[in-house]
């Protein structure tokens, strides 16, 4: 029962976001968060290795616009999503590419063969989940030696913390109720202990969705800086989360 009510009021919360916004959050819209998104896309590529003709599962698609960037690279992406009012924004935004598609359905509940897919990867999905269901159901259908890779909100980032432990904040900045954030030990353990191999959680982004557009240049610069410095970065707003499903 806590599970279905958990899908509902995500679905409720990211139908509301598409009728209203057009979009899964308001930072998806600025220009610093446009440049975030394709930052992400290109890591999840480089991670997940996709190459023309492969099978990609993009759980989280939202509105599309990381689907698009994704199959920009001849991949066949499936993208599965919550909400129904954000799967017809994602199909509207892939007319250009016919042998991807986004569903409505739930990452816990797939239908779909084992091991049918060579990566699994998304942006900004796993923490609003049940991850004891989401990740049996990723591992069976990744097949052997298939690659996984997430950007997800960093815990040990100061603004994300307290978006997601006090719930007025969290209201304000377009949180779904049920959503978290991962501390990078926290995310490994649980991989771990679902069968996953070569698993690596990286800390890294400071370039702020909310930045005025005049400053972005200058702050990419700073951004490439503190994402190699060593402690500073462990409280970058996001974590690069990568894994392998044993060959």
């Amino acid at each position: 029962m806590n599970g279905s009510n958990r899908v509902a009021r995500e679905k409720k919360h990211f139908d509301q976001l598409a009728l209203t916004e057009g979009t899964v959050w308001w930072g998806a819209k600025t220009k610093a968060g446009q440049i975030r998104l394709k930052e992400r896309a290109r890591l999840a590529i480089q991670h997940g290795r996709l190459h023309p003709g492969m099978r990609v599962l993009e759980p989280g698609a939202g509105n599309g616009d990381f689907t698009v960037l994704l199959a920009k690279t001849g991949a066949i992406i499936r993208g599965i999503e919550i909400s129904p009012e954000q799967v017809a924004l994602g199909n509207s935004r892939l007319m250009n590419f016919p042998e991807t598609e986004i569903v409505e359905g739930d990452i816990a509940q797939l239908d779909y063969p084992d091991e049918v897919f060579h990566a699994v990867v998304g942006n900004s999905v796993l923490h609003h989940l049940d991850l004891n269901q989401a990740f049996p159901e990723i591992m069976r259908v990744l097949k052997p030696g298939g690659r996984f890779f997430f950007c997800e909100p960093n815990m040990m980032n100061p603004q994300i913390a307290l978006e997601k432990n006090i719930a007025f904040i969290g209201r304000y900045l377009q949180n779904s109720p049920d959503e978290t954030a991962f501390f990078r030990w926290q995310i490994a353990k649980q991989l771990e202990r679902h069968g996953f191999s070569n698993i690596k959680v990286v800390p890294f982004d400071f370039l702020h969705p909310g930045i005025p557009d005049q400053w972005i240049r200058n702050l990419m610069k700073i951004n490439y800086i503190l994402n190699r410095t060593p402690m500073l970065r462990e409280i970058g707003g996001s974590l690069q989360i990568s894994a392998q499903k044993p060959s």
